[in-house]
């Protein structure tokens, strides 16, 4: 009887984690966290699909670095240029897309 508890011991954590808890630790399934920054337009992409912007450090988030943003809305981004400092929010979705929720003129 002990050799069966044994054995069954071992299978259990040959077999893993369960599907529950790999749902609950991938990152699709962790919830999306909105940052806010500031920093400066760099460029746009085609039809200003999106912005790449020179950003300060972003707290718990990124150093210092030039990053793509895409819009929630195109018109959010009608009445900036190249040059224009900016403060933004941005939720960051997972997979290298950050989402713009809102962006300024500083």
């Amino acid at each position: 009887m002990r050799s069966l508890r044994r054995l069954t011991l071992v299978l259990a954590l040959a077999a893993g984690p369960t599907a529950s808890a790999i749902a609950a630790t991938s990152p699709s399934a962790a919830a999306a966290e909105t940052f806010s920054a500031k920093g400066v337009v760099k460029s746009f992409g085609p039809n200003r699909a999106y912005v790449n912007i020179a950003h300060e450090d972003i707290p718990g988030y990124m150093r210092a670095m030039t990053m793509s943003f895409e819009p929630k809305d195109a018109a959010q981004l009608k009445d900036l240029a190249p040059g224009d400092a900016v403060t933004f929010e941005f939720t960051d979705l997972g997979e290298g897309k950050r989402l713009i929720t809102r962006i300024a003129k500083r």
